[in-house]
């Protein structure tokens, strides 16, 4: 994240979070509400895994799994509404009270059964709810003064406050305590080490530089570049004060530190205060915003109920990326709810643009969208099944009940994300199948443990299927990639952290395909490099194949280049390279290397290996190879590997392989 886009989001999330407001009308893992053991009776709301499956449990006992709509609310009365732009009840219902007992009967026919975030908390709608707090942002936590003495008094007092209308509420399930946080690990330490000193957060993390380097200024060099006029930890208590990595050195792993005390200390204060604001309501996270830092799960801890991830669908099929939810289940394992998902049409009847048009780059469609409603429909039912098969995935919320508004909401975004248009008419195709799916899911999670266990793969030869299919390196989709039977299992990272990303593998006569989904956060000027990002801290795919001994070695490097009119503030460029004993040949990327062009986190890549590159004429059915996959992270922050060692050293010059045999 740029700093105008971090500054953009601290200015704007606060309003937001007004806005949302504006739409509702008035322990330990071995507490109760994690027990193995489903609890009693108008005991509130708990979660339970059996046979390595998690649930949510309702009051009486009874498992749950959450089918949720997220913003289920009456809409305001406004210019739009009157020109019937955006929805608001009185232009469709005699009465509110009718509007909520007409809403929750249509929602329970789509086969619904909870209300999400900024949802109307009448129980006259009928169905159970979550609630978003916004507790860290009304108690100032974020981008203020985390470790501030002070700060457990403030959130406790904020969030009796907050809860106050949905106390007594008995179809609450719990509260989340803020919405799409981010955890951007370089936009922390940038921010807290530039305060003045009289700030608890700098000091805490300027005693943490100290430690780390043992008082060696020196020692500090080797991984840092400081800002023009610092030349001592003396120098780091000012005000204004800036420290970018070095090229080559390991600054990343003290800034990981840094922002893994922060969000435990968040998590901490956020569980303490909204249970003893509300004893019988889960703690339902922080809905991550479509990414998650390794670090930061691994700190929440046992200081949370529910972890709540919002999630942008990887590809229009509706395939949903088992690196994310698996990845969850091994660093945290507590029961995980997609707070938001959505697909959105170009065909809609409410004239949205799928933009965001109050953004200086409305970059069209990088949210989930298609071109028609039955693709919409199709590629959200898919979704909908994938998420039940993950058995650590306790419900899935669908964003959002109606449309946005015609040129969009009040920040700007403007999207078909809607049930139901601005002028009250269903997408019959999209709630169709809704209602036809939604009540085959629990019957789907219940089995979710056997879904997880064919993913760990067997032992042996790995059989890399024949695309009897067409693939396009150039054509800016993955739809057509048979993902189920051409995910590669078994990658391995460095302990304590797990695979940040999947690869499929795939063969025809001419070559090998293959194809990685991955969310990471980068900043680029974070680096010193001094505008010339270096190959060695860029995001590294690595695809070595054994043929007749000979090792043929292949980089792919994902490279940023500024370029202020990209939505992200810079472009990412893929450049391909055969790597030999430390020589280095660019190959040409055109046809053989596409990224897919979606604004980070995410980075999806595509390659193509022709048979003529390995010294083989064609590929056969039959043939076996000796075949390694590694990959590395911007600024090397993390890696994997799905043969040997994960480590750098030995992604960068393989030396092991599994056998693979194509069929």
């Amino acid at each position: 994240m740029t700093g105008d886009v971090l500054r953009f989001r601290h200015a704007v999330f606060p309003l937001l979070a007004v806005f949302f407001s504006s739409l509702v009308l008035a322990g330990p893992a071995d507490s109760p509400r994690h027990s193995k053991k489903v609890v009693a009776v108008n005991a509130g709301w708990s979660t339970v895994k059996r046979n390595g499956v998690w649930w949510l449990v309702d009051p009486r006992g009874k498992p749950f799994y959450s089918k949720g709509v997220d913003i289920v609310a009456p809409g305001v009365e406004c210019e739009k509404s009157a020109a019937r732009h955006a929805f608001f009840w009185a232009n469709f219902c005699p009465s509110l009270d009718r509007w909520r007992t007409g809403v929750g009967a249509r929602l329970k026919k789509w086969g619904f059964n909870t209300l999400g975030g900024w949802s109307d908390c009448s129980p006259k709608i009928g169905l159970p709810l979550v609630v978003d707090l916004e507790l860290g942002r009304n108690s100032q936590f974020h981008w203020f003064d985390p470790f501030d003495p002070e700060m457990g008094k403030i959130t406790l007092e904020r969030a009796r406050e907050l809860s106050a209308p949905y106390r007594n509420l008995p179809q609450l399930i719990g509260y989340f305590s803020d919405n799409e946080i981010g955890w951007w690990n370089s936009a922390l330490f940038i921010w807290y080490l530039k305060d003045p000193w009289e700030n608890h957060t700098k000091q805490f993390l300027w005693q943490m530089i100290y430690k780390t380097y043992g008082g060696s200024w020196d020692a500090l060099l080797a991984d840092w570049v400081p800002r023009s006029g610092e030349k001592s930890f003396e120098d780091l208590k000012q005000g204004g004060a800036a420290l970018k990595l070095r090229p080559g050195g390991h600054g990343i792993r003290l800034v990981d530190r840094f922002m893994s005390a922060v969000a435990a200390r968040y998590y901490k204060l956020m569980y303490r205060a909204i249970h003893a604001a509300d004893p019988r309501a889960l703690y339902l996270g922080d809905r991550l915003p479509l990414y998650y830092h390794q670090d930061v799960i691994r700190a929440m801890g046992n200081n949370i109920d529910v972890i709540s991830s919002n999630y942008n669908v990887d590809t229009p099929d509706g395939w949903v990326a088992p690196y994310y939810f698996d990845g969850l289940r091994k660093l945290n394992d507590k029961p995980v709810l997609v707070s938001e998902f959505f697909f959105s049409a170009a065909q809609n009847r409410s004239g949205n643009l799928n933009e965001d048009t109050g953004s200086a780059h409305p970059n069209p469609g990088h949210l989930m969208t298609v071109p028609t409603q039955a693709e919409r429909a199709w590629g959200a039912g898919r979704a909908l099944l994938n998420f039940a098969r993950f058995p650590n995935l306790a419900g899935a919320q669908w964003f959002q009940y109606c449309d946005e508004p015609l040129g969009g909401r009040a920040d700007g975004e403007n999207y078909d994300m809607g049930l139901i248009d601005t002028s009250n008419r269903p997408y019959e195709m999209l709630t169709k199948e809704f209602a036809s799916l939604n009540p085959l899911l629990d019957q789907v999670h219940g089995k979710s443990a056997r879904f997880s266990a064919r993913r760990s793969g067997a032992p042996g030869p790995v059989v890399v299927p024949r695309a009897d299919y067409r693939i396009d390196v150039g054509d800016q989709t993955l739809v057509e990639w048979h993902k189920k039977i051409t995910l590669l299992s078994g990658f391995r990272a460095p302990s304590p952290h797990v695979p940040f990303a999947e690869v499929h593998l795939a063969w025809r006569p001419e070559g090998f395909y293959l194809f990685s989904l991955s969310d990471v956060y980068l900043n680029p000027d974070f680096l010193a490099c001094g505008g010339n990002f270096p190959k060695s801290e860029a995001f590294q795919l690595h695809f070595t194949l054994e043929v007749n001994g000979k090792k043929n070695h292949f980089g792919i490097y994902l490279v940023p280049r500024n370029n202020p009119s990209s939505p992200d503030g810079f472009d990412i460029v893929p450049e391909l390279f055969r790597l030999d004993n430390g020589v280095c040949l660019k190959m040409p990327a055109r046809g053989h290397l596409q990224r897919i062009n979606e604004s980070l986190p995410h980075i999806a890549m595509e390659a193509f290996f022709p048979a003529g590159w390995f010294g083989v004429s064609e590929l056969k059915s039959g043939m076996r190879f000796g075949a390694n996959i590694g990959m590395i992270s911007y600024f090397r922050e993390f890696t994997m590997a799905w043969a040997g060692s994960p480590a750098e050293r030995a992604i960068a010059a393989p030396g092991d392989f599994r056998e693979i045999v194509l069929k």
